[in-house]
C-alpha cells in the first residue's frame, strides 16, 4: 500500500514537473519609461497599464511572460532578431511597419495630439508651427509625420528628438521647446500631474493621418508567427470578460477600447 502511494506521489511530482516544462515562456518587448502604460515603480519593478493586461493575456494563454525593456526604436529590430518574440508598447499598427512585422487585431485606440502652453496660439493647423521646434519621441509615428509631411525645409517646422517622453516634458517646462506631438493618453497622463499647474494644455484637436498614425495600437510578432492567433485570443478575452475596462478605468475617465465589431 505504501509503495503505490509513494509511486503514485513521485508520478503526480512527473507529471507536474512535465507541465512546467511544457509551459512556453514568451519574451515581450516593452519599454520602462511610457506612463501609464510602462513605467518602473520606486522599488524597480516594471508596472502600468500595458504590463497589467499583459499579464492577464499571458494567463490566459497559459504561458510564462517575460518583459524585456528598451528603447522604442530597438524594438522591431530585437523582434526580428529573435532576441524577443512579442512588443506590447503602444505600437501603432501602420502600413510601413506591417512591412516588417505582423500585428494582432486592434488592442488600444491612440489619437495623438499637440501639447503646448496656455495662450501659444499652437494647434492641429501646420501653419501655426512654423518657427517652432515640436520634441517628438525618436522611432515614433510622431517623428515619421514630421519627416513625411512637414520637413523642415518646407514648413520651416524644427524638430528634436528624445530616447523618451520624460526628456521631452522636461525640456517642454523649461522652455526648450514650444510643442509636443504625443499620444493623447499619455499626456493626459502628464499634464493631469504635472503639465496642467505649470500652464500647459492640449493644443488643438487630434491630428488625423491614418496612414502615419494607423487606427490604434497592437501586439507586434514575427512574420507567419502564430503566437499572433494566440495573442488575438487572448486580447478578445481581455476585452469581453471586464480585464479591459478595470485596467482602462485606474489611469483614464475615458475608454481607449477598439470599438467591438
Amino acid at each position: 500500500m505504501k509503495r503505490q502511494f509513494v509511486k503514485a506521489l513521485l508520478g503526480g511530482l512527473f507529471l507536474a514537473a512535465g507541465l512546467a516544462q511544457a509551459q512556453d515562456v514568451v519574451r515581450i518587448g516593452t519599454l520602462s519609461d511610457y506612463p501609464p502604460f510602462e513605467y518602473k515603480d520606486a522599488t524597480g519593478q516594471l508596472k502600468g497599464m500595458e504590463i497589467e493586461l499583459g499579464n492577464a493575456m499571458c494567463k490566459h494563454m497559459q504561458a510564462k511572460c517575460e518583459y524585456v525593456t528598451m528603447d522604442f526604436d530597438a524594438l522591431i529590430p530585437a523582434l526580428k532578431a529573435k532576441k524577443i518574440d512579442a512588443v506590447l508598447a503602444q505600437m501603432s499598427i501602420t502600413a510601413e511597419r506591417k512591412k516588417a512585422v505582423d500585428f494582432t487585431d486592434l488592442f488600444t485606440l491612440a489619437p495623438v495630439q499637440y501639447v503646448a502652453k496656455v495662450g501659444s496660439g499652437i494647434n492641429e493647423d501646420p501653419a501655426t508651427l512654423r518657427g517652432k521646434t515640436v520634441g517628438v519621441y525618436s522611432g515614433s509615428n510622431s517623428e515619421t509625420y514630421f519627416k513625411k509631411r512637414l520637413p523642415k525645409a518646407k514648413s520651416g517646422v524644427a524638430t528634436k528628438s528624445y530616447p523618451n517622453q520624460d526628456a521631452i516634458w522636461l525640456d517642454l517646462e523649461a522652455g526648450r521647446l514650444n510643442t509636443t506631438l504625443t499620444d493623447t493618453t499619455v499626456a493626459y497622463e502628464w499634464l493631469e500631474k504635472t503639465g496642467k499647474a505649470k500652464g500647459f494644455d492640449f493644443a488643438g484637436k487630434p491630428v488625423n493621418d491614418v496612414e502615419i498614425f494607423g487606427e490604434g495600437t497592437g501586439i507586434a510578432v514575427r512574420k507567419g508567427d502564430p503566437l499572433k492567433a494566440r495573442f488575438n485570443a487572448a486580447i478578445k478575452k481581455v476585452l469581453t470578460d471586464g480585464t479591459f475596462a478595470a485596467e482602462n478605468k485606474k489611469v483614464f475617465p475615458f475608454s481607449i477600447a477598439p470599438a467591438s465589431k
